[in-house]
């Protein structure tokens, strides 16, 4: 019983951080897109620096 209550308790957990991520992730998403027009569009800038998006 303690071990269901347990892993019952650690599958909670685990959605609940990967919808709490998720969410974070879209909150970043909509600030750059309403920052400004063209702010998300910098790839090319003069400095060469590139963006990365590194997969979680």
């Amino acid at each position: 019983m303690e071990v269901e209550i347990i892993g019952v308790g650690t599958m909670i957990a685990l959605v609940w951080l990967i919808a709490w991520s998720m969410a974070g992730e879209s909150e970043s998403e909509r600030r750059r897109i309403t920052s400004g027009p063209g702010a998300g569009h910098s790839f090319d800038t003069a400095s060469g620096e590139a963006r990365v998006r590194h997969a979680a």
